[in-house]
């Protein structure tokens, strides 16, 4: 009985941990794209299950633009659509993709 207490006060300060985490990201002002509306933990990968990741892609760039932002678990990405604005962003963060 104290073996199951002491897992479930564990899991709970984990999940408490998570859900402070996830909150405290989301009120930082952050000038960040559109992109789809994500769940805790799983962030926007839900909206990649739908179907063929390409043809889901395609179809949140119709909907949010050329440049949108997905939250892949805790994996902040930006997702650049449009081969001219790649081209901008491969110039001017040439560095950030050095690495």
């Amino acid at each position: 009985m104290q073996l199951v207490s002491i897992f479930l006060l564990i899991s709970f300060h984990f999940l408490l941990r998570k859900w402070k985490k996830y909150f405290s990201n989301n009120s930082q002002t952050k000038e960040l794209p559109p992109g789809p509306w994500k769940l805790p933990f799983i962030g926007s990968m839900h909206h990649l299950a739908d179907g063929l990741p390409h043809r889901v892609l395609r179809d949140l760039a119709k909907k949010y633009g050329p440049l949108m932002h997905l939250q892949l678990g805790e994996v902040c990405a930006i997702v650049v659509t449009s081969p001219d604005m790649a081209k901008q962003v491969l110039k001017t963060h040439d560095i950030a993709f050095a690495i």
